[in-house]
């Protein structure tokens, strides 16, 4: 299968590309190739990609926390991870370059890259101060509930098996997000809810910013978003004091974590140009799931019954999603 014009993707990415259509059966016909997609399959091994790197990159993020041992020095790591990742994104452009980078691409890309730059110093504090077990599941139902509502809205047309999947991947995304562990300490619960829902809001913004770009743009917008996401978290760092200069043993994971996070950025802006928008956002989603697994491989972790029943719903979200 030869990518079609309009896809922006150069001929060094045509064997990645082969490799996601061989991964699935393509569609002839259905809600993806409304938007000129070459198939679901596309899309989807982009998502998920973007999710398995976004989860390893959560895991690995608390392995460097752990490492440095210091408190209030999240922020340092982020900004580190974040210029890390604005390496990747450029490196990445010969991969995917800009056909044609319009002025309303560039308007989307640094309304993305506001929300994200906004959202992780947010995320972060919430992650920290708690309760994990109020905000990490809220944050995951925003984030899903706003591309879901707005990408409609916006011309994103689904089918039915694909609507069967986004109900099913609204509870696997809180279910998976679920703490076992309760903790009575941290932000008082109206506080840690505000604190989610407006960092939900930040992270399901920016996924229906990046799903406006066009296919014609290429990588342009993760480049752009990547840029001012870092700027704006070096300057909240510098600011608030929290820029301090890393320790040696947390480096190693925190440039990793920049390469894996750059990574699934790259990947989902790609997805959400290809594919609804709601669609990218739930399979992203469920980003969780990896760092929960690998936590109970390495460092023996217990997953709960909620999460093992999350787990088992989004994977029949994305059967769905492929068949759909």
């Amino acid at each position: 299968m030869i990518p079609s014009a309009g896809t922006s993707i150069s001929w060094p990415a045509y064997w990645i590309w082969e490799a996601f259509s061989l991964a699935w059966p393509i569609p002839e016909e259905g809600p993806l190739r409304a938007r000129g997609i070459q198939g679901s399959s596309v899309v989807l091994s982009l998502a998920i990609a973007s999710a398995l790197a976004l989860g390893v990159a959560d895991y690995l993020g608390g392995v460097t926390l752990r490492r440095d041992g210091r408190d209030q020095v999240a922020l340092t790591y982020a900004a580190v991870g974040a210029l890390i990742g604005v390496v990747v994104v450029i490196a990445s452009v010969p991969i995917a370059p800009p056909d044609n980078f319009a002025s309303s691409d560039v308007l989307w890309s640094v309304a993305a890259g506001v929300s994200f730059g906004l959202a992780l110093p947010l995320l972060m504090i919430g992650m920290a101060r708690g309760p994990i077990a109020v905000v990490a599941p809220v944050l995951g139902l925003v984030s899903l509930a706003v591309p879901a509502i707005v990408g409609p809205i916006l011309g994103d047309q689904l089918s039915g098996l694909e609507v069967i999947g986004l109900l099913l991947a609204l509870p696997a995304t809180v279910m998976v997000a679920a703490s076992p562990q309760a903790s009575s300490t941290g932000l008082p619960i109206p506080r840690a809810l505000l604190l989610a829902t407006v960092t939900g809001a930040l992270l399901g913004s920016a996924a229906v910013f990046f799903g406006q770009t066009s296919q014609d743009s290429g990588v342009g917008p993760a480049v752009v978003a990547q840029v001012i996401a870092t700027v704006l978290i070096f300057g909240m760092a510098a600011t608030t004091g929290r820029l301090v200069r890393p320790t040696r043993f947390a480096l190693r994971p925190a440039l990793l974590v920049g390469v894996l996070s750059g990574l699934a950025v790259l990947l989902s802006v790609l997805a959400y140009q290809r594919g609804p928008v709601a669609i990218v956002a739930a399979v992203i989603g469920l980003a969780p799931g990896p760092t929960i697994v690998l936590a109970w491989l390495l460092v023996d972790e217990r997953i709960s019954r909620t999460q093992a029943a999350g787990f088992v719903l989004g994977v029949a979200a994305v059967v769905l999603f492929a068949f759909g």
